[in-house]
């Protein structure tokens, strides 16, 4: 939400935001996202809460925030423009400021956008208001790009300040966010051209996810790996609190479990489809050849090649109604996100906010129900103070050797894995090739320069046919063979996850290193949240972006 402080009226805007919630918001979903609300309601897997983003100031924020929190199980994401400290000298009066503590409080954990108090980076008081519009306007565009509705208790005028409401309304409808404009007997959509309005695939996607059934003892077997990956193997580990194990293995652990069980079967389930279209495609190739080479073959042989077609054609409808491509892809971004969580809960660091690029804009949004899945597991931590002298120094030998350097040996072997892959399968393809550019040779020295079968007698007429029918099948067979061998390894992206797996290698041990410099608590956050941030988040971002398109090709 955004609005004004000073407002006349604040128990009929009340009303309007109860109004808004309860009508309005839900017709700005079409009638396919509806129904999915009533799916979803019926099978009673997946809640549907409400969450207010607010910065809590004075007047429209905390009438909002109140007016949301009194919905069953409602919750509050506090978006802070400055630190506590500051942010407090904008209120008035004591009661003002206890009203924000009493709210603050209700938020589990809250986006705090500036680390440090204003007069920390200016002295002169021109700059410190400066400093303070600035922060003002990230705040209000921050709850813009993380909201699926702003509402604006807002009077309809020109914004009185940088990051007023005007501007962050604008901001709102430049980027087709759906605005409910509230003031006094004011209650309508606003939109920017065409109307843009909610949809529930978010909904959708989480709902899918509650919904997979796994087996108990796959369920154990993945955890216990995990478990020991991250307790036990670790020399390190033995300094983790039992509390902080506890909080991990109950919080985070089953929903690690469940996306990495569901990615394993997808992954292997469309690759196995890939291989097997192939396949197919070149046999049907080798059925035709032989239909046509020996007519006595040709019901057989072209039967055979429809079968094979059909088949083929079978497997790519079915990986595509299934989704199984999707499916992979969307929780193996969710499984490794929740890994990198784990570690940061284990400090007792909160990650920062998924943010999606705007080159990624085609391949995932803030919508994306895998980045909702995530911020929903998050909230259900307890709030996390970070870490401190006492124990940051043990939990930085830990984070290097739990995580860095098992990821590092991870991209090592993968390097060697999806590079011998590659390589088998190019080579494959070069032989095939070869294979048949010698044969086409072959055939044509055949056909200019031996002897004509008819002016001969004995075996060699029978010779001649064989060769040539058998130079023939190859011609047409072989050429479909290093196809599907090339399309095999298009569509496992060997090649550029090689080189992937290299320049994350590279990019952890320069990290490691500045983790192994870091020399206080403050500093090892800055580096846990780069090796996160800028490095595991925007990996696994960069994956999905190239599996995204990766698809079985008929042709």
């Amino acid at each position: 939400m955004t609005g004004h402080r000073q407002l006349k009226h604040p128990e009929v805007l009340q009303k309007q935001v109860r109004q808004v919630i309860d009508t309005l918001l839900w017709s700005l979903f079409d009638e396919a996202s509806r129904n999915t609300f009533e799916r979803v309601k019926l099978a009673g897997t997946t809640p549907v809460l409400y969450r207010v983003l607010s910065s809590l100031a004075e007047g429209a924020d905390r009438i909002v925030a109140r007016t949301v929190l009194e919905y069953p199980q409602a919750s509050l994401l506090a978006i802070l423009p400055l630190t506590v400290e500051d942010y407090l000298d904008d209120f008035a009066t004591d009661e003002s400021r206890q009203e924000f503590r009493e709210l603050l409080a209700k938020s589990n954990r809250s986006v705090l956008l500036r680390k440090r108090n204003i007069d920390e980076d200016r002295r002169d008081p021109q700059d410190q208001l400066e400093l303070r519009r600035d922060a003002y306007e990230a705040a209000g565009r921050y709850v813009v790009d993380h909201c699926d509705l702003l509402i604006a208790l807002w009077d309809g005028e020109e914004a009185r300040g940088r990051g007023g409401t005007a501007e962050i309304v604008q901001y709102a409808l430049s980027n087709d966010r759906p605005v409910i404009h509230v003031w006094d007997h004011v209650l309508k959509v606003l939109n920017r051209g065409e109307a843009k309005g909610l949809e529930a695939s978010a909904i959708k996607g989480i709902d899918s996810f509650n919904r997979q059934l796994i087996m108990d003892s796959l369920s154990d077997q993945y955890a216990g790996n995990l478990e020991r990956d991250i307790f036990e193997k670790p020399r390190t580990a033995a300094s983790i609190p039992a509390a902080t194990r506890e909080m991990v293995s109950r919080c985070l652990v089953p929903y690690y479990v469940r996306a990495s069980v569901v990615a394993k079967k997808s992954r292997d389930a469309f690759q196995h489809k890939g291989r097997n279209v192939y396949v197919l495609s070149a046999a049907a190739v080798g059925c035709a050849a032989t239909a046509v080479l020996f007519p006595a073959l040709a019901v057989v042989g072209f039967g055979t090649e429809l079968a094979l077609l059909i088949a083929m054609l079978l497997t790519l409808r079915t990986e595509r109604n299934a989704g199984e491509h999707r499916t992979w892809i969307e929780h193996r971004f969710l499984t490794e996100r929740i890994r990198a969580g784990i570690f940061m809960a284990i400090c007792g660091v909160d990650p920062s906010p998924i943010n999606v690029p705007a080159y990624m804009g085609h391949s995932q949004t803030v919508n994306d129900w895998t980045v909702r899945a995530f911020r929903e597991i998050w909230d259900r931590l307890p709030p996390f103070s970070g870490c401190d002298a006492s124990n940051y120094v043990s939990l930085n030998a830990y984070v290097r050797e739990a995580w860095i350097d098992d990821q590092t040996k991870f991209h090592k072997e993968k390097q060697v894995r999806e590079g011998r892959t590659h390589r088998r399968l190019d080579r494959a393809g070069s032989i095939v090739v070869t294979t048949t550019v010698l044969a086409a040779a072959a055939h044509l020295v055949f056909l200019l320069f031996v002897m004509d079968p008819a002016v001969t007698a004995g075996t060699w007429p029978i010779i001649h046919t064989v060769l040539h029918r058998g130079l023939t099948f190859v011609a047409l067979l072989f050429p479909a063979i290093a196809a599907s061998l090339s399309a095999m390894d298009d569509q496992g992206e060997h090649r550029r996850l090689e080189e992937r797996s290299k320049n994350m290698e590279e990019q952890l041990e320069r990290l490691g290193a500045q983790m192994a410099s870091a020399s206080s608590p403050e500093e090892f956050e800055k580096a846990l949240r780069n090796l996160d941030e800028q490095l595991m988040l925007r990996e696994i971002q960069d994956w999905l972006m190239l599996m995204r398109y990766v698809e079985i090709k008929a042709a």
